[in-house]
């Protein structure tokens, strides 16, 4: 499904979820660009037929790669904290911790689920850099946290930002590989509300969002907030090791499935918080082994 926003820009529509696809926006213009490649089978014969000469991919993950490997004469460009992941099989299971937390055989179903394939990324994308395909510009805002490399695209003549895995869900933001952070989400989030756009492009969901009054990207970080206490609270009950605290789901609440896969993510995520409860002088650790650094208060007494 297609939406025109623009006289050169098109959304290419995901309708619902799946692990393997996303939103996505097509740019006719002197330059054909792809921002994403993870949309709909149903597309792909259309698409092929465009002489796309740019692919800007917003993150390594495979929903938003996935049909990279279709326009073998389009330039690719990514963060290049993306780079090792998307360069084969065994660093993007790496990346996910796969190779430590998820048994043997459900690597291989894993990459096949994803359609992985592995990319060859011809250039960079930075910070403030700016992209022109003719009439049409944007800029690159690179927000971690979702992953080390994960970039947002502002179009300020068009007043929008495409926020990728910034994607305003009822679960909140994902942050659970081995370069996640807790702390870049929030930052990159704040960052996000400061720039106060006339509305946002999402990855996966619905793909136009708006929001003017700012309430959904806050109840959207609050979620974030919510997980930190819940982490926090098993911490200073006693609770002392990722895998102890993980058991209580603070942030699945249920396992879907497949649950080993996701009892990875919910390790990973677990981790990080524990990290960033570190980072605010909370928590401690000596190997596996995590602390509470401050004695005779509770959780709830904590400035989180």
């Amino acid at each position: 499904m297609r939406h025109q926003i623009d006289r050169q820009i098109q959304i290419i529509e995901f309708p619902g979820f799946h692990y393997a696809n996303c939103n996505c926006l097509l740019i006719e213009d002197d330059v054909h660009c792809l921002i994403e490649t993870g949309f709909n089978e149903s597309e792909l014969e259309d698409l092929q037929k465009l002489p796309v000469q740019l692919i800007v991919n917003s993150h390594g993950h495979s929903d938003h790669c996935r049909y990279n490997y279709i326009f073998p004469e389009s330039k690719i460009l990514m963060h290049p904290s993306e780079h090792a992941m998307v360069s084969s099989g065994e660093a993007y299971l790496k990346e996910f911790a796969f190779d430590k937390l998820v048994g043997q055989e459900w690597l291989e179903l894993f990459l096949q689920a994803m359609h992985y394939r592995p990319i060859q990324v011809d250039g960079d994308l930075q910070d403030g850099q700016e992209l022109c395909t003719g009439r049409c510009r944007f800029q690159v805002l690179h927000m971690p946290g979702h992953s080390a490399g994960h970039c947002c695209f502002i179009f300020p003549e068009q007043g929008f930002v495409f926020t990728s895995d910034i994607e305003f869900s009822e679960f909140g933001p994902w942050y659970g590989m081995v370069h996640s952070s807790v702390s870049d989400q929030l930052s990159s989030l704040d960052r996000l509300a400061a720039i106060g756009a006339d509305y946002y492009i999402s990855g996966h969901h619905a793909s136009v969002v708006r929001d003017p009054g700012g309430h959904r990207l806050r109840a959207y970080r609050n979620i974030i907030l919510e997980r930190q206490r819940r982490v926090a609270k098993l911490l200073y009950g006693g609770h002392s090791t990722v895998e102890d605290i993980a058991r209580d789901l603070p942030i699945y609440r249920r396992l879907p499935n497949p649950k080993p896969i996701f009892w990875a993510y919910e390790l990973m995520m677990v981790y990080h918080h524990l990290v960033y409860l570190e980072e605010q002088g909370y928590a401690g650790h000596d190997g596996h082994t995590w602390f509470p650094t401050k004695t005779g208060i509770s959780a709830e007494q904590l400035s989180i």
